[in-house]
Formats: C-alpha cells, structure tokens, sequence
C-alpha cells in the first residue's frame, strides 16, 4: 500500500498554484529578497521562477531522481544553477538546522494534514518565516457526507472548511494570511488532466496510481460537486507572546 502522504500526483502532471500572480503575491508576502533562503517540498516550476525573480537561494528536496535530476537541469538553462541545490531523498528524511529558512512550501502537494505539517516545519522556519501548505478542504454549504468519510478514512483526519483549516493552523504557531481555493470547474479540469497523465506516464508506482483512480471517481461520483476541493494557503511564524496586528478599522 502507498504511504498516506504525499497523496500521489504523477511526475509529468501540472502542478497546481503556480499563477505568476499567487507567485507574486507569495513572495511579497515573504518581504523575500537575494538575501532570502527557500525550502521547497517536492520540486517545481513555480519554485525555481521565484528564485530566479528574487536571485535568492532555494533549496529543493524531491524524493523521485527524475524530477531531481530534471530540476537541476531547469535551474541551469534558466540560470540560477549556483542559487538551487537540489537534495534528492524523502521530505521527512533531510533534517535542516532551527530558523534556516525564510520560506518553506509545496505547491499543489498534499503533505499531510495542515495542522501537523504546520508543526513539524516551524522549527526550520525564520522568525517571520512563511509557510505555504497545499491541502484538501471541505467547501459549501452541504458536502456530500460519502465523500466526507472517504476522505476522512483516507487522510486520518476529518477535512475542514477553509477557515476551520487556517485556525488548527494558528494554533501551532501562526498567523494565517492567505488561502485559495479550487472552483469546481478548475477541480473538473484538473482531474481531466490527471487523468490523461495516468494514461502516459511511465511512474510505476501502482499503489499511488489506483488510489489517484479512486479520487477521481470520488470526485466523479457526485457530478464534481462532492464538497471537497484543493486549496493552498499561507501563514506567517508567530512567536509566543506577539502582539496581535492593529485592527484595520481602527477599533
């Protein structure tokens, strides 16, 4: 059986939150500049855009030689081979030193369940260092409860709406500033695709394959509009004893 986390996405699929906009917005968010150090979880595009942008360094680690060798590859053409290093092993093998990073992320990967993957990477994080987490949440006013419990059973925890998501997220250490979800057009599209990259890919691992299947039949299985959809979301290191931001409206 495939472990539970990363929930499988095949090497050649499109990764997902990698808009030149979010990207932007991410980075700003960060106050990132040539001085910033980024961790990456699983490897992209979208990573190595925000090096080159910034001329910051970016450490990746991809657990798939593939895709490791691939994006070495990539940070050489786009010229910022000396500023990407690229660790190929598991994400939950490679220890890193407390505070070394002022940016920690995976975009369009499911890590785990967002309150447990808050925890695990504050410590590696700078103060004010920001964490962005692509999770599943549960959206709209009726969710189907068949794909509540499936994804419950799959996951080992019960999903939650978006602001439920971002709260468990505070708890451990934050201050949420952003999330984006997946509209149920962009979900069907994104599923399609996936699918088509199933058809092709030349990964072998089975397990994850089938469970991808089942996914997607889920998601099928109620016309696209079970209650449950990708979303990624940001939020900031908070240290004990902060003091809250200043109201915005003055009050």
């Amino acid at each position: 059986m495939a472990d539970p986390f990363p929930l499988y996405v095949p090497p050649e699929a499109r990764r997902l939150f990698q808009s030149e906009s979010l990207l932007r917005r991410f980075a700003q968010m960060g106050h990132w500049d040539d001085g910033a150090s980024l961790l990456e979880l699983h490897g992209s595009l979208g990573a190595l855009a925000i090096a080159k942008a910034l001329s910051c360094h970016l450490t990746v680690v991809e657990p798939d030689q593939r895709l490791a060798d691939a994006l070495k590859e990539r940070a050489r053409v786009v010229g910022v081979g000396e500023k990407v290093a690229v660790q190929h092993g598991g994400t939950s093998s490679i220890k890193f030193a407390e505070r070394a990073f002022d940016g920690i992320f995976s975009f369009g990967r499911v890590m785990g369940v967002p309150a447990k993957v808050a925890k695990l990477w504050r410590p590696s994080l700078a103060v004010n260092g920001r964490l962005g987490i692509t999770a599943m949440v549960k959206v709209g006013r009726n969710p189907v409860d068949a794909a509540l419990a499936a994804w419950q059973t799959r996951l080992g925890s019960p999903l939650l709406n978006p602001r439920q998501t971002l709260m468990a997220i505070e708890v451990e250490g934050y201050e949420p500033e952003l999330i984006e979800t997946l509209g149920d057009l962009e979900l069907d599209e994104y599923y399609r695709e996936l699918e088509g990259v199933l058809g092709r890919t030349t990964d072998k691992n089975e397990d994850g394959a089938k469970a991808l299947k089942e996914e997607i039949a889920l998601h099928r299985a109620h016309a696209g509009k079970s209650g449950v959809t990708i979303a990624f979301m940001v939020a900031r290191r908070k240290e004990p004893g902060e003091k809250p931001p200043p109201s915005r409206d003055g009050g």
